[in-house]
């Protein structure tokens, strides 16, 4: 999925209560609404079986800023109302700067060394 006049692709996947989004591009204020539209869709509450994790593949993004983002922060609220939780993985460095500049730390997932 990608919108016309966004950087970034999306592609997600359903595993049961899990959700996968293995992003590509950029996150920024032209991206958020596509990204916005993803989250809420996986995180609806008529589906089922609710999501209770949500995986977010970083390792396409290649630029992000705190509004490209904002989407992940609000997936994290919803999921912690749900004992549930948001996972960033394969972040390149760039992106795990921004993630420890904001303190999100509780975000990734632990996994080896950063990407590129």
């Amino acid at each position: 999925m990608r919108n016309a006049q966004s950087t970034l692709a999306v592609d997600v996947r359903s595993d049961g209560p899990t959700v996968l989004v293995r992003l590509d591009g950029e996150l920024d204020v032209t991206s958020s609404p596509l990204l916005q539209a993803v989250v809420d869709q996986a995180l609806a509450t008529r589906r089922q079986p609710l999501c209770t994790r949500l995986v977010v593949d970083m390792s396409g993004v290649g630029f992000a800023d705190a509004s490209g983002i904002s989407p992940l922060l609000l997936a994290r609220a919803v999921l912690a109302r749900r004992d549930g939780r948001i996972e960033l993985r394969r972040c390149r460095r760039a992106m795990l700067r921004l993630v420890r500049l904001l303190a999100l730390e509780d975000m990734l997932a632990a996994e080896g060394p950063p990407v590129g």
